[in-house]
């Protein structure tokens, strides 16, 4: 499972260090640098909390994306690019007032998200503590350590522009964090291939090659070449598989999810890149009493490459790839 579990005793020591430096006269430390000018030196992050939990996503230079760690799937950019922006532009907005610190040094005792942030060495160069919401909702109460050296004192923290607590960007569910592309091909250069099999009208099914030369080719469902039909909307399919993505994940290991993948999907994607990776899609329409039609008009079911997790996909984002063979072909005018 992606998500580690904390020990409880370094949960309590976390919990006892706050209090000590906050408390100890003899700490000099004053810390108020918590953003980060260049993001581009960060490599990884990880995010723990009181309930003994953690996710660390990090950064994949050869590839150009974030991985969640010790895991094969990648990071959502959305929210990568959203953390990276609040190490950039978090700012301090006061003081904690005296008032109020040592209750507010209590509750980040009891319950706050500790962010670690790595530029390549071993040791975090940044450590955030992150505890709650100010009252107004304007500010965040954050403390920061800085390598070894701890700040004596929590601030009131906040990011231009942003209402709200920004505790809330640290999440630690690996399923909230997991990217949800299933086919991401910007550059129609790094597709080889792609098979449609349209399992209830076999007619329907095709296979657009593209050769070393950009020349795209079309195929009929017996692997027949086809000899009439419209390179450039063949040539434009591709354009399609830029950003295709799952909705929600829906089941896994279940009676359920074995009973829809014992059953024959409507449609078949396989996408061959330039690396030769094969991404096999089944996709499966969803039953409902509700629609006229006897199926759900929102939303269908997928599976990638024959694993065990069912996902849900939206008709809104899936059905410009529903696309029959006879969409492509010419009528030969005699």
């Amino acid at each position: 499972m992606p998500i580690k579990k904390m020990p409880f005793f370094i949960s309590s020591i976390i919990a006892i260090i706050i209090l000590t430096c906050c408390n100890n006269k003899e700490t000099i430390y004053d810390l108020t640098d918590f953003a980060i000018k260049d993001t581009a030196t960060i490599v990884k992050f990880r995010i723990s909390n009181n309930e003994k939990n953690s996710i660390t996503i990090s950064r994949d230079f050869k590839h150009h994306k974030w991985m969640i760690e010790d895991t094969k799937y990648e990071a959502n950019t959305a929210s990568v690019k959203l953390i990276l922006e609040t190490f950039h532009r978090v700012l301090v907005k006061q003081d904690v007032p005296k008032s109020a610190l040592n209750t507010v040094i209590n509750r980040m005792s009891v319950r706050h998200k500790k962010v670690e942030i790595f530029n390549g060495k071993e040791k975090p160069f940044k450590t955030w503590y992150i505890g709650s919401p100010t009252q107004d909702h304007l500010g965040t109460y954050m403390l920061l350590q800085n390598g070894e050296n701890k700040s004596s004192k929590p601030y009131i923290t906040y990011k231009p522009g942003v209402y709200g607590s920004l505790d809330v960007r640290f999440f630690i569910d690996w399923k909230d964090w997991r990217s949800h592309k299933v086919f991401h091909y910007p550059n129609t250069r790094e597709i080889k291939n792609i098979s449609v099999k349209f399992n209830e009208e076999n007619i329907s099914s095709y296979t657009i090659k593209r050769s070393t030369d950009n020349i795209f080719l079309l195929y009929n469902n017996k692997n027949e070449l086809v000899n009439n039909y419209d390179t450039i909307q063949v040539k434009h399919y591709f354009t399609h598989f830029n950003n295709i993505n799952y909705n929600k994940i829906m089941f896994a290991n279940s009676i359920y999810t074995d009973s829809i993948f014992n059953s024959i999907p409507q449609i078949e994607f396989d996408l061959e890149d330039e690396n030769e990776i094969v991404t096999h899609v089944d996709f499966w329409r969803i039953k409902s009493l509700q629609s006229e039609t006897g199926w759900d008009k929102e939303y269908g079911y997928i599976r990638i490459n024959k694993n065990k997790e069912l996902l849900r996909a939206q008709y809104f984002n899936w059905d410009i790839l529903f696309k029959s063979l006879s969409f492509f072909k010419r009528d030969i005018i005699k």
